[in-house]
């Protein structure tokens, strides 16, 4: 039997499905930013794309900074995230 260093899992989108948590990331953000919320179907069509080209792709703005969108987003995604996998495992936070 051969040791192996290291075992890669292609978790999203195989092992899991995080379309919602992505979606709602999403229109959190927005809504966080006083923005108009992006639908389900908008919010979905931007998943794959990088997080920058994403939220530009839901035209965002000038005005609004894209940085606090991405960081909305991820303090969102992150923070429920840690709630999911915990919920579901032994973790300490």
């Amino acid at each position: 039997m051969k040791n192996f260093h290291a075992i890669i899992f292609d978790w999203d989108g195989t092992l899991a499905d995080s379309t919602a948590h992505i979606v709602r990331s999403v229109q959190y953000a927005f809504e966080n930013n006083g923005l108009p919320i992006p639908n389900d179907e908008a919010a979905r069509s931007i998943i794959g794309l990088s997080l920058d080209d994403a939220l530009r792709q839901l035209n965002i703005p000038s005005e609004v900074p894209l940085q606090k969108l991405i960081n909305d987003y991820r303090q969102y995604y992150f923070a429920k995230t840690i709630r999911l996998c915990c919920s579901q495992t032994h973790c300490p936070y």
